[in-house]
């Protein structure tokens, strides 16, 4: 298959974008967040329980770490979730 000599999105830059002052967003700022969005975090949620599950039943030592990460990754996005009902309720 021949080369287009087109730059392809994965072959740019793989470096951190760099926003613009106007174009950084302020702190504390508040987002809605509707029920089917939830739905798609909470699917994404269970996919990252099935990945660490699957991982936890290999037994493999060099895959603590991953679980580790997934699980604390899982556990920041829940409580990110819950603090937002909380603050819909204001």
């Amino acid at each position: 298959m021949a080369h287009s000599g087109r730059d392809r999105h994965r072959d740019r830059d793989p470096g951190p974008r760099q926003l613009d002052d106007d174009e950084r967003p302020t702190p504390h700022r508040v987002f809605r967040i509707t029920d089917a969005q939830r739905e798609r975090i909470a699917e994404c949620l269970r996919y990252i329980d099935e990945a660490r599950r699957s991982l936890e039943r290999e037994q493999n030592p060099d895959n603590r770490e991953i679980i580790r990460e997934l699980r604390a990754s899982a556990d920041r996005i829940f409580d990110l979730l819950k603090d937002l009902e909380e603050v819909d309720g204001l």
